[in-house]
């Protein structure tokens, strides 16, 4: 998490980004798809993470065979777009923290 701790989020990118990958397991408002990617805006998981250990966790994603996987589809790194930098990670997370409730 080390590498992401001197960034600081830009909600704006983050939502473009967001818009442009995470969106289509997540839904337009990161509440969740069926049988896909799981409600951001109430995820204790997230919540409890910094956004330095979120965007580290981002980079990683999360395998089906996982045992926290509870839709048991991969996440990929980075949300299957490897283009995405540190920085628009970092911007992610700052989108999402506004979306949390």
């Amino acid at each position: 998490a080390q590498r992401f701790a001197d960034l600081t989020g830009d909600r704006a990118n983050g939502k473009d980004k967001y818009g442009t990958t995470c969106i289509a397991c997540h839904g337009p408002d990161a509440k969740g798809m069926p049988s896909l990617g799981k409600d951001l805006t109430t995820s204790d998981y997230l919540k409890k993470l910094s956004d330095a250990e979120a965007a580290l966790f981002l980079t990683k994603g999360r395998p089906s065979s996982d045992p926290l996987n509870t839709t048991k589809v991969d996440m990929p790194p980075k949300g299957g777009n490897p283009a995405l930098k540190d920085q628009d990670l970092i911007d992610i997370i700052a989108f999402l923290r506004t979306l949390q409730k």
